[in-house]
């Protein structure tokens, strides 16, 4: 009988020490701090809830897919016009020539028996098979016409 006793008192002392789960003590420091939280912590508070940001996240990877794609569109076509005026400029300055050319005049590329020549000479005056028509830019690539 002695031992219920003393059990019942252990836990009636505990359980008057302990605080309900509403109340927010600090045991450490002995204080309530309820007023420090930065939400709610009575049981009439409003209810915390946490957004659905799911669809911001399909919107945010929608928006930057279609930027990402539109930008890879561009740099393709870059590289593309890059590979071209490449090809081209490599094609004329290793043809046959016997003149400087001269930056922004129109020059006609064709095909001799053994290698290419760059000429003035435009191809409705002239019976050789032409290869392209040429400027030279300030930059000294040659841009087809």
């Amino acid at each position: 009988m002695f031992k219920k006793n003393t059990s019942y008192l252990y836990k009636k002392i505990v359980l008057k020490k302990k605080k309900p789960d509403a109340i927010v003590w600090d045991e450490e420091h002995e204080t309530y701090f309820a007023k420090l939280l930065p939400y709610a912590s009575s049981l009439s508070g409003p209810i915390i809830e946490v957004p659905n940001v799911d669809a911001f996240k399909k919107k945010g990877v929608d928006k930057v897919s279609k930027q990402f794609q539109a930008e890879l569109s561009e740099l393709q076509q870059k590289i593309k016009s890059f590979v071209s005026i490449a090809a081209d400029t490599q094609q004329v300055y290793s043809a046959h020539f016997k003149f400087e050319p001269i930056v922004g005049e129109t020059y006609h590329l064709y095909q001799g028996k053994n290698q290419t020549f760059l000429s003035l000479i435009e191809p409705s005056h002239w019976n050789k098979k032409h290869l392209g028509s040429f400027r030279l830019n300030a930059e000294y690539k040659w841009e087809r016409l």
